[in-house]
């Protein structure tokens, strides 16, 4: 009775790893993860990195518990997005550097759609 429930739970912990790992490292070298962040250009290193920790462990933490999922889902989207749009230039980038940064960019397209998936899933126990 119970093995339905945990295979969709295992899903959301292997669909959130990049995430809550990310965080981890993040936090274990907030000064390398405070220079990355400047050197993307980005405002405010410090507070933008110990946001960008907050949200990849926090939401991940949250999809993974079933609190506000669906808000869980969509804050990991946005930040998906915005991270690829901005660390992942691919499309701006020389020829060397094409490639890594394509694969990465379009990986990160493909977490936003098992994170729509995610976002959906209450809606689909809901009709079930």
């Amino acid at each position: 009775m119970h093995a339905p429930l945990q295979l969709p739970h295992a899903a959301l912990v292997l669909l959130t790893c990049p995430f809550w790992a990310s965080a981890v490292v993040k936090a274990m070298d907030l000064a390398g993860t405070t220079t990355e962040v400047a050197a993307l250009g980005l405002p405010l290193p410090l507070p933008t990195a110990l946001a960008t920790i907050a949200v990849q462990g926090g939401a991940s933490l949250c999809l993974i518990l079933g609190f506000r999922p669906r808000w869980a889902a969509v804050a990991l989207i946005l930040f998906t997005l915005a991270a690829s749009l901005v660390a992942h230039p691919f499309w701006a980038l020389p020829p060397a550097a094409f490639l890594p940064n394509f694969a990465a960019f379009t990986a990160n397209m493909g977490l936003i759609g098992g994170l729509v998936l995610a976002a959906l899933m209450p809606r689909i126990k809901e009709r079930s």
